[in-house]
C-alpha cells in the first residue's frame, strides 16, 4: 500500500519493472530507494530473474503495457509511467495520483522468432557431467522470458557415455530445468544464453536405467507429508590436471607440503590454493539462483568445501549437479593447468584428509518435536540399514571412512553430539534447550549422486516418521 494515500479508497500495488543491464534503471534504482525509505511500498521486479519475469509480464500483459524498463506499473489500478523519472515526477505515481502519460493501447503483438544458445547438461552412467551446446531459434512473445515449455528435446550418443550400446545408441535428453549463463554477457544486444539441467530418456520417452532423478521424485511424492529438507556440503581437491596432484604441491619438496593444521580456513598463498576458482564460483553460482550458502578451504592444502541449502530434495539434487558443472568449467577457464576431483581419497598415503558430501537433513517432526528421544530414534533406525546408505553414497568410501581424519568406521555406524567422528553428527542446534533441528550425515562421499543419496535417506527417515506416528 502506498505511502500518504489516505483520501485514496482503491489499493495501490507499487511495481517497479527493471533490468539491471539498463543504463536508464541504474538512473531510477536511487529513485526508487528514496521512495522506499520515506515510506512508500514498492516492489523491484528484475527481468532477469525467470520468477520476478513471469509476475512482470503477467501484469503487464493485464494492461497492455508495452513499456521497456525501467517501467512503473500500480498492479491495482493499472498506472504507470514509463522511462526513468526524477524524484518529483515519479512520486506522484507512488501517491496513486494519475500519470498523464500513460501509453494508449496498441494492437496484440504477434509471437517472433529469437536465437539462443543452449548448453544442455546431463550425467552419464558413472555419475560425470555431460553437456552439448545448441544454437536454438524459439518462436515466442516480445519479452517473454524463456521458459521450460519452449525448450526442446534433443538426443545424444549413449554408446560413448556408457549409457547404451553402438548398435542402438540414441538416447533423450529431457530439459528438467532452466539456469541462466552467467558466464557470458546478458546485454541485450547480444544472444541469450542458458544452461538447460536434463534428464535422460530412452528413445521411447520411457526412463533411462541411469536417470536417478526419477527414482527421487518418485520418493518424493510418496512422502510429501514428511516435508524433508536438506542441505550439503560439498568438498573436493583441485588437482593438477595431468598428473592427478593436488594442485600446487608440486612446489613443496617432494611434492609434499606441511602437515595438515593451518589450512583449514586458512589465509595467505601458503594455507591455500586456488582461492580465485573457489570465489569464482560462488559468484556464478549466486547469479544463478542457486542456494549457495558459503565456501571455506578444507584440512588438506587445495582441499576446498560449499554448502547449498537447505530444500527440497530434488531442488537441493539438481543445483548440486548444476553447481559442480558450474566449477568443473571455471577450471577450462583459469590460466593454469587445474581440474576437481571428487574422489573420496585423492591421496591414500600419508596423513591427509579425504573429501565428502555430507547431507544435513531434518524432517517435518524433526524441525517441530520436542525432545531428543525422537532424534535418537531416527540414528537408531539409522544405523539398520548401515549397509544400503554405503551403497547409495559414492565410490570408494572405504578408503575414506576409516576412522580417522574426522571420519567414521565403514564397518561400524555410530552417533554423537558434535561428534566429527560419528556416522551421523547431532549438531549442536539440535542438542541445546529446545532439542530439535537436524542431523548431519557424516558418510557421504565427494562423488555421492545426489538423487541416489537423497532417495535413500527421504525413503527411510519418512518409514521411521510413519511407523512413530503408528505406534503413539
Amino acid at each position: 500500500m502506498a505511502k500518504k494515500n489516505s483520501n485514496k479508497k482503491e489499493k495501490h500495488d507499487l511495481l517497479y519493472i527493471m533490468n539491471p543491464n539498463c543504463g536508464w534503471c541504474k538512473k531510477s534504482d536511487p529513485v526508487v530507494e528514496e521512495l522506499k525509505k520515506d515510506g512508500y511500498d514498492i516492489t523491484t521486479l528484475d527481468i532477469t530473474n525467470p520468477e520476478d519475469a513471469k509476475v512482470a509480464n503477467e501484469v503487464k500483459a493485464k494492461y497492455n503495457a508495452q513499456c521497456g524498463t525501467p517501467l512503473f506499473l500500480d498492479a491495482e489500478t493499472g498506472n504507470m509511467a514509463c522511462g526513468f523519472r526524477e524524484r518529483g515526477a515519479l512520486e506522484p505515481w507512488a501517491k496513486g495520483e494519475q500519470m498523464e502519460e500513460r501509453p494508449a493501447p496498441t494492437p496484440p503483438q504477434k509471437p517472433t522468432p529469437k536465437k539462443y544458445k543452449l548448453e544442455y547438461i546431463w550425467t552419464d552412467s558413472d555419475g560425470n557431467i555431460r553437456s552439448k551446446v545448441r544454437y536454438s531459434t524459439i518462436v515466442q512473445m516480445p519479452n517473454e522470458m524463456l521458459s521450460m515449455r519452449n525448450v526442446p528435446q534433443w538426443s545424444f550418443d549413449g554408446s560413448s557415455t556408457n549409457q547404451a550400446e553402438t548398435t542402438d545408441s540414441d538416447l533423450i535428453i529431457s530439459p528438467v530445468r532452466l539456469f541462466p549463463n552467467p558466464m557470458e554477457s546478458r546485454n541485450q544486444s547480444q544472444m541469450a544464453s542458458w544452461y538447460v539441467l536434463c534428464e535422460v530418456l530412452n528413445p521411447d520417452g520411457t526412463h533411462h536405467e541411469s536417470n536417478l532423478r526419477k527414482e527421487l521424485w518418485d520418493i518424493l511424492q510418496e512422502n510429501k507429508d514428511q516435508d524433508i529438507w536438506v542441505g550439503v556440503e560439498q568438498e573436493y581437491v583441485m588437482v593438477d590436471e595431468v598428473s592427478g596432484q593436488p594442485y600446487g604441491w608440486t612446489d613443496y619438496k617432494d611434492s609434499t607440503p606441511p602437515p595438515q593444521g593451518e589450512y583449514y580456513c586458512g589465509v595467505g598463498g601458503n594455507k591455500q590454493k586456488g582461492r580465485v576458482i573457489a570465489e569464482q564460483h560462488a559468484n556464478l553460482c549466486i547469479q544463478s539462483g542457486i542456494a549457495f550458502e558459503g565456501f571455506h578451504p578444507e584440512v588438506m592444502l587445495s582441499q576446498w568445501e560449499y554448502q547449498i541449502g537447505p530444500g527440497n530434495p530434488l531442488d537441493i539434487a539438481d543445483q548440486l549437479i548444476f553447481s559442480r558443472f558450474l566449477l568443473q568449467r571455471i577450471t577450462e577457464r583459469v590460466s593454469f593447468p587445474v581440474a576437481v576431483s571428487y574422489d573420496s581419497k585423492v591421496m591414500p598415503d600419508g596423513n591427509w584428509n579425504g573429501s565428502g558430501a555430507h547431507i544435513n537433513f531434518s524432517s517435518k517432526q524433526m524441525r517441530e518435536e520436542d525432545g531428543p528421544e525422537y532424534l535418537n530414534i531416527i540414528c537408531s533406525s539409522l544405523a539398520e540399514s548401515h549397509d544400503e546408505a554405503i551403497k547409495s553414497y559414492g565410490k570408494d568410501n572405504d578408503k575414506r571412512l576409516t576412522g580417522r581424519h574426522e571420519t567414521s568406521s565403514i564397518d561400524k555406524f555410530t552417533w554423537g553430539e558434535n561428534d566429527r567422528t560419528a556416522s551421523i553428527r547431532i549438531p549442536f542446534s539440535a542438542v541445546g534447550e529446545d532439542k530439535m533441528g537436524y542431523l548431519e550425515d557424516r558418510r557421504p562421499s565427494a562423488s555421492m549422486n545426489p538423487y541416489e543419496a537423497f532417495s535413500y535417506l527421504v525413503s527411510t527417515v519418512s518409514s521411521v516418521s510413519k511407523e512413530l506416528l503408528v505406534n503413539i
